[in-house]
């Protein structure tokens, strides 16, 4: 770490002396970093089953089955409910369970029909229209037609809880609005005639198509019922009616659940004919019990530990996975933090913290530094850095007149001994410019951070549908952050152009105004992104030829009809 003097040379070696205690801490203790995803999105995981917390065997379903694949979700909460498909759908278990009305490749771009036939897209981008296929049912034996995937959009908008590509592509629906707000009734841009859905955009949405191929429907008869204020954490997820290839078999709450084939699903049947989701307490338990069929990870430890073991072969996946600091700036309400105002301080921020050690040293061949939500590596990076400069960081605080007297507060709502790490040594960075830091562990992130905003700065992630979902954050009407930005309107303009235009050029020409407007305001403090690697037991799972993952959090063709059990 480069210094300008004596005192500068003596925190150099507190720095190093302090960093090597950190990784020496991340190295045995850190287990897996827990990722938040879309709007309020909690982290979720996938893995194979781990031995418990006492290290017994978990409890197992009774009887032997044959071609049976073994998952695993980390324990949350009272671990008695399978997964909320319009959080994070992406997933083996879910992919399993629930479809969409089309399925998307790798890329998350190019779709093939689903639970659609067919699809057209007006020349003007307004009105996509899907043809659902004859003869669909749920697993309860009921028909599934076009009048639940109507019902899945409008509950869809009314929701407390979901992906945030979801909110931001059906809010350019005709009348969401209103629909949202009560004064209409029904959502007028989606009507059903028989087997067909015809959608209305009010503008053109360029990724329409792709977060479509993202989409659950949910049956009608089943969840109509529910307030959707609260569907995300209702009871009806510990059995639902499912539309995929297996439906739910055992619930065991605490332990695992089954799944078991779905005989109303009129597909291609699987070769796997069960899949037990374990809840375990950690994923590296789970790897070293031996039970492991698949793990997605960007945790070094956890990646560290798994390439230990004979029977694990890696998949490195290059994903759009942001970790940031957000700034507390102003609410909706008005109420201004008076310490964010000054885009110095801001600025000071990134120039005190030595973003480049950081990333290496805990995210290894994974992390990369960013300056804007344009990957340093993207063409259309400016070229504008904010290279670890101290003296320039104590500078830009001096010249904005920071109070060194405050007490800067920065919220985390990460629990993974690697988070708790690395905030220490953001904490030590800030203190050696001067500044009173405090560290601020949350149990409610989504709430802490849009509601009760008792912080300075707070840490984030984002796994990212696409770049404009990380400049839709900016947008004056996005429900979460109109709280911290103070519902500011100057980006939304170019932040909608993104997210509708399709073509190349110009969404590259966008992109490069995007990134000046942001880097003139600084109110996101851009630290990395992160790559992410699957896990899979080639020694127990027989892969088909040809096969391509891509990002583990959303929905894509993996090909799982052809896995095969081989020991």
């Amino acid at each position: 770490i480069p210094t300008a003097d004596a005192a500068g040379k003596r925190g150099d070696f507190l720095m190093k002396k302090h960093w090597n205690r950190l990784i020496s801490l991340t190295l045995a203790l850190a287990m897996a970093v827990v990722c938040l995803a879309g709007c309020g999105g909690a982290a979720s995981s996938e893995a194979a089953p781990s031995s418990s917390a006492s290290g017994s065997a978990p409890a197992e379903p009774s009887g032997p089955v044959e071609q049976t694949l073994k998952l695993a979700t980390v324990i949350e909460g009272a671990a008695d409910k399978t997964g909320y498909p319009w959080h994070n759908p992406g997933g083996i278990a879910l992919s399993a369970t629930y479809r969409t009305l089309l399925l998307a490749d790798a890329n998350l771009t190019d779709v093939n029909p689903d639970l659609a036939e067919s699809y057209e897209i007006s020349d003007d981008g307004l009105v996509y229209t899907f043809v659902l296929k004859d003869g669909l049912k749920w697993s309860d034996g009921e028909d599934l037609t076009a009048e639940d995937v109507k019902y899945s959009i409008e509950t869809l908008l009314k929701v407390s809880a979901c992906n945030a590509i979801f909110t931001n592509a059906f809010g350019n629906i005709k009348g969401a609005d209103a629909w949202r707000d009560g004064s209409a009734d029904p959502l007028e841009g989606v009507q059903v005639d028989g087997n067909t859905i015809t959608i209305t955009l009010d503008s053109s949405y360029g990724a329409f198509l792709s977060v479509i191929a993202q989409f659950v429907i949910l049956p009608e008869h089943a969840t109509s019922s529910i307030d959707p204020l609260e569907l995300n954490n209702d009871e009806y997820w510990a059995n639902p009616v499912t539309s995929g290839a297996f439906k739910l078999g055992e619930m065991s709450a605490g332990n695992y659940y089954t799944l078991v084939p779905n005989e109303n699903y009129e597909g291609t049947p699987w070769k796997i004919t069960q899949i037990i989701n374990y809840f375990v307490p950690d994923l590296i338990t789970a790897a070293q019990a031996g039970n492991t069929y698949y793990v997605s990870t960007n945790s070094p430890e956890t990646i560290s530990e798994l390439q230990k073991l004979d029977s694990m072969t890696m998949f490195p996946i290059d994903i759009l996975f942001y970790r940031y600091f957000i700034c507390n700036m102003e609410g909706v309400d008005g109420n201004e933090n008076p310490v964010m105002q000054n885009p110095k301080v801001r600025e000071a921020i990134l120039y005190a913290i030595d973003r480049e050690t950081l990333a290496t040293q805990l995210f290894p061949e994974l992390a990369n530094v960013i300056n804007s939500g344009v990957p340093n590596s993207y063409e259309e990076y400016n070229g504008v850095s904010y290279d670890y400069d101290p003296e320039k960081a104590k500078q830009l605080l001096e010249e904005a007149g920071y109070d060194f007297s405050h007490t800067f507060r920065i919220l985390y709502y990460y629990t993974d001994q690697t988070s708790i790490d690395f905030m220490e040594a953001i904490a030590y960075y800030l203190r050696e410019v001067g500044m009173t830091v405090e560290t601020i562990q949350s149990q409610q992130g989504t709430t802490d951070l849009y509601q009760t905003r008792n912080y300075d700065i707070g840490y984030k992630g984002l796994s990212a549908f696409s770049i404009a979902e990380w400049y839709g954050e900016y947008q004056s009407t996005n429900a979460y952050f109109q709280n911290i930005f103070g519902g500011d309107t100057q980006f939304d303009e170019l932040a909608t152009q993104i997210a509708a235009e399709a073509d190349p050029a110009k969404r590259s020409e966008i992109l490069k105004e995007l990134q000046t407007l942001e880097q003139e305001n600084l109110y996101k403090l851009p630290l990395y992104t992160i790559g992410n690697n699957l896990f899979i037991n080639t020694a127990s799972v027989k892969l088909p030829d040809g096969i391509t993952f891509g990002n583990p959090w959303y929905i894509h063709d993996m090909d799982l009809e052809n896995w095969e059990i081989i020991a």
